[in-house]
């Protein structure tokens, strides 16, 4: 195949690897298979540019992108992994779509095994139009992203930056006051933490991997928790692994969702990526309507 290789400099994976060396292996391990490679380096304001003229070259046969779950969500919204399959290489933070995809977490690694991959169509989920791949979020959870990459901006380091976001929501304790509209009705939920994923997660310990990629569902997760004790509990249980077994989650199945907020403008994650979107929220899942390559070994 005639492969064009775009990586991420700005990925997390940068500050343990060695930038050189580890594209070089990546893409010796894509061309000892046969492969015609053209590497791109790009920093974070080319990403999308660069994303979205590489969705337009009809020769390319596929597109392979090293970065996280932010960079896949960018190469999506430029309009690959329609037509032309799109390729994972774990070079973020988390790397949870590469982990849904059974990919080791050394990127060479996973070129290797993508480098005799086959294209396999997966679920797409979207809210009011707006594509994501794993999850989206309402609530505490944006709230905690948006003020970390404030931090990140003026100098701290991601993990630190993290922990004290979430610190100052934990005291701050923003709420979500919407309407669920289900197949089964309406249903009004105030709640501090709202997340919607594209097919159901695994009942295990963070980070998380989905159980299927193609089941055409949605689930939806409602903390109950009034108060601060409440959400901690069901924090410590999320980490033990018994999450869904928690008398502080509710969780419903369903193709589509409307969430309306009493609020015009609403703050919602997707993908880890924080947006503002108008209210009501439609969330669908869009079967099958991505194509990625997936290592045969992989579930």
């Amino acid at each position: 195949m005639r492969l064009a290789l775009v990586i991420n400099r700005s990925a997390g994976s940068f500050r343990a690897l060695p930038l050189d060396a580890t594209i070089a292996g990546i893409t010796a391990a894509l061309t000892a298979a046969g492969h015609g490679v053209e590497t791109h380096l790009v920093g974070r304001r080319d990403l999308a540019r660069t994303l979205s003229a590489m969705a337009g070259r009809g020769e390319l046969d596929a597109v392979v992108i090293g970065g996280g779950d932010g960079t896949i969500l960018t190469a999506v919204l430029a309009g690959l992994g329609r037509d032309k399959p799109l390729g994972i290489l774990p070079l973020g933070s988390l790397n949870l779509f590469a982990r849904d995809l059974g990919l080791p977490l050394d990127p060479i690694e996973a070129a290797r095994l993508l480098s005799t991959a086959q294209a396999t169509r997966i679920d797409l989920a979207e809210v009011n139009g707006l594509p994501f791949t794993i999850w989206a979020s309402m609530g505490m959870h944006p709230w905690i992203v948006r003020r970390r990459d404030h931090l990140q901006r003026d100098g701290m380091r991601k993990w630190r930056a993290m922990v004290l976001a979430a610190l100052r929501a934990f005291r701050r304790y923003p709420m979500v006051d919407v309407t669920l509209g289900l197949k089964e009705g309406s249903l009004a939920v105030k709640t501090p933490m709202l997340f919607i994923t594209n097919n159901a997660w695994k009942e295990q310990k963070p980070p998380l991997s989905r159980e299927a990629l193609d089941t055409g569902t949605l689930e939806i997760h409602v903390a109950e928790c009034s108060g601060r004790l409440a959400l901690l509990r069901l924090v410590i249980e999320a980490f033990l692994g018994h999450w869904r077994a928690s008398r502080r989650l509710t969780t419903f199945t369903a193709e589509e969702v409307r969430v309306t907020s009493r609020k015009h403008r609403v703050m919602v994650s997707l993908d880890g990526e924080v947006t503002i979107l108008n209210s009501p929220l439609v969330f669908k899942v869009r079967p099958k309507a991505l194509s990625v390559l997936i290592p045969a070994r992989a579930p």
